[in-house]
């Protein structure tokens, strides 16, 4: 059997993104050749721009603390490649990446399949293996085309926030991009859509046309919003929640996670204990996602990158009480980056521009170009000297300092241990 190494050099050979899809037949031609791991797995499919990875580990603290046995299959990962394949919140071990790898490749998989495609694959074949009750599982980009909507019947489809992003592959305005999100919805599933959502007339109308049940929380039944970096609480159905991460967005993603709690236990007779889902929503965390990593000085990580994402937190940093922050900014060159500093302008003292985290990094010096159009505070400097700078600089001005601008950087510094582990 070949070992993890040599699996990840395998899975590394196959491109980022494959070739151009026109449909799904070469992810289908794969998983046919491995008998159709799908056809066995029970799936709640999410799609959306935003908020999406976090009503995914709502849903899957909810459904395990229920007792289920509960798989969750996310993109990109954030600490390693292992943390993308999970049941019961564990990763899936090197040992059964390697093993499952070797048994996609002996099936010759087309030699345009992207690496999502083998990872999916290995994905699905796991979840089987292990007798999973439910898969919660992501889009990668879009829906219609992703090679998740291979699945069937979804218990249900769940469609979060939708902005401009990824607007080279899914078009240049929210229909376009909704249009792909709205792949996901299949004929007579339920479907549940997050609040506040810009594409809800589109979803709801495809919907419609393929004779599903349309379900989206009731705002009239929310109240007592209390909102903050450290948390969230909330009333909603004559009942109070607290959650672990902060935003008035969270309370929308939490809101979406119950009504697909709702779904599971009204249309399958699902038990699912309500103590269950207090305590679940309670202590879900999702690394990156306006992370607090540090308290003194206060650090914060956020993988925001696109203007909704980077809009939340920058609200949030103007409502914290704290007066100036420094900020470490990286992204990546698929990004808008004129866009968020023009955000991030708004309510950073002083901004450290990097690059190296990720190998389409965009350069430095452009990135220092777009914050000084917005007369901001901004120079270079190098990614592992970036963090003990900024400390020094907060504690001197009793400030505090944010990490933003790409989920790849976030991910560089949580695999550095540059700050500490997830939720703490």
């Amino acid at each position: 059997m070949m070992t993890y190494e040599q699996a990840m050099q395998e899975i590394q050979k196959f491109s980022k993104s494959g070739a151009p899809l026109q449909n799904l037949d070469r992810i289908r031609r794969l998983l046919n050749s491995l008998d159709n791991p799908q056809k066995d797995l029970k799936f709640i499919h999410i799609a959306g721009t935003n908020g999406k990875g976090s009503v995914a580990e709502y849903l899957t603290d909810i459904l395990q603390a229920a007792g289920f046995r509960t798989g969750t299959f996310t993109s990109p990962y954030i600490r390693e490649y292992a943390d993308r394949i999970r049941i019961n919140s564990r990763n899936i071990p090197e040992d059964a990446i390697s093993r499952l790898c070797e048994t996609v490749l002996n099936c010759h998989p087309d030699p345009d399949c992207s690496q999502f495609e083998i990872t999916l694959a290995i994905g699905l074949l796991y979840f089987r293996e292990q007798h999973t009750d439910f898969v919660i599982l992501e889009t990668g980009i879009g829906g219609l085309l992703d090679a998740t909507n291979i699945i069937e019947k979804p218990l249900v489809s769940i469609l979060t926030s939708v902005s401009r992003d990824h607007m080279q592959i899914l078009g240049d305005t929210i229909p376009e991009i909704a249009a792909h999100k709205a792949g996901i919805i299949k004929e007579s599933c339920p479907v549940v859509i997050s609040p506040h959502n810009k594409a809800e007339k589109l979803f709801r109308q495809t919907a419609a046309k393929k004779h599903c049940e349309v379900f989206t929380p009731d705002e009239s039944l929310c109240d007592k919003k209390e909102t903050g970096l450290e948390g969230c609480r909330f009333g909603y159905r004559n009942a109070v929640y607290q959650t672990k991460m902060g935003g008035m967005h969270q309370i929308d993603n939490a809101l979406t996670a119950l009504e697909t709690i709702q779904v599971l236990r009204q249309n399958y007779d699902y038990h699912i204990p309500e103590n269950a889902v207090k305590k679940a929503i309670a202590k879900t965390v999702v690394p990156a996602r306006i992370q607090i990593v540090q308290t003194n000085p206060l650090v914060i990580l956020d993988g925001g990158h696109n203007a909704d994402g980077i809009g939340v937190l920058t609200d949030l940093l103007s409502e914290s009480g704290i007066a100036s922050w420094i900020g470490i900014c990286g992204m990546t060159n698929t990004k808008d980056a004129n866009a968020a500093a023009f955000q991030l302008s708004l309510i950073l003292s002083k901004v450290l521009c990097v690059d190296g985290f990720s190998g389409n990094a965009l350069p430095k010096e452009q990135l220092r170009n777009a914050f000084v159009k917005q007369h901001a505070m901004a120079s270079v400097t190098e990614l592992e000297k970036a963090l003990p700078y900024a400390i020094r600089w907060a504690k001197g001005s009793h400030g505090g300092v944010v990490i933003c601008g790409s989920l790849y950087l976030a991910s560089w510094y949580l695999h550095q241990n540059e700050v500490t582990s997830p939720g703490v």
